[in-house]
């Protein structure tokens, strides 16, 4: 496995001295789930069934350059004013606007409930396989992790290529793999890149949000956790 990292590494450095920065606009498909997930639960499977021909609207963009990137859907307000749209925005794992920052090896993430949150981009266990496939014109190869969630474990597989030698990809998938993820099948949502504009004329910059008020990961999920917790409690009174 690490000679097939390596030959990896080695592949893009003719690119690395051509691709310097980039717009990669991905559309989402809602992952089908098993029948037996709607059992005795019609009007869920209805409503599942017109966001997924909703989320073909949904649009995201990544924006890059050697340092920095960010991560957004793409129309935001018309997203938002859409049930449909923005339920199926939700579904797709999406949180809001992500900054990551390369040399920091950290990302800020700008919830749509105006939260920043500051996490670090951390070594995930990924398995690199010799699997490839083309998305565009260019060579993506196969990756896989296991997640583990609530109702058990889910692989999320990706498909980065080396030819783009950022290591970006949707949402917090950042820093983790020797190219740019193209394609993400994760839980419930599939991110696929539709179209990729390389290396524009007018430089892309990212401005880096201000870090003041920022939440960590942790204070995050209890901040959550507090607020899921009085709802609950209300509901009993």
């Amino acid at each position: 496995m690490k000679q097939l990292l390596y030959l990896i590494l080695l592949l893009p450095l003719i690119s690395l001295a051509q691709i310097h920065s980039g717009t990669i606009t991905y559309g989402i498909t809602v992952n089908k789930q098993e029948d037996s997930s709607y059992k005795g639960k019609q009007e869920l499977k209805e409503l599942m069934m017109s966001v997924s021909k909703a989320a073909t609207n949904v649009n995201y963009k990544l924006q890059f350059n050697s340092a920095y990137a960010q991560f957004n859907v793409d129309n935001k307000l018309a997203v938002k004013d859409s049930y449909l749209e923005n339920l199926a925005s939700i579904i797709s794992g999406n949180k809001g606007t992500y900054y990551t920052s390369l040399p920091q090896k950290k990302q800020i993430i700008n919830t749509d409930a105006g939260i920043h949150i500051e996490a670090p981009i951390e070594n995930e266990d990924w398995d690199l396989t010799k699997e490839t496939k083309k998305i565009g014109d260019f060579l993506c190869y196969k990756a896989t992790k296991v997640k583990t969630v609530p109702k058990g474990d889910v692989t999320v597989v990706a498909w980065y290529t080396p030819e783009i030698p950022f290591a970006y990809g949707p949402n917090n998938y950042a820093g983790q793999l020797p190219g740019l993820i193209l394609e993400l099948n994760g839980l419930m949502a599939t991110y696929k890149a539709k179209e990729i504009k390389l290396n524009p004329k007018k430089a892309i910059v990212i401005k880096w949000p201000k870090e003041k008020n920022n939440m960590s990961v942790s204070e995050y999920k209890k901040a959550g956790d507090k607020l899921y917790q009085d709802r609950k409690d209300e509901r009993k009174r």
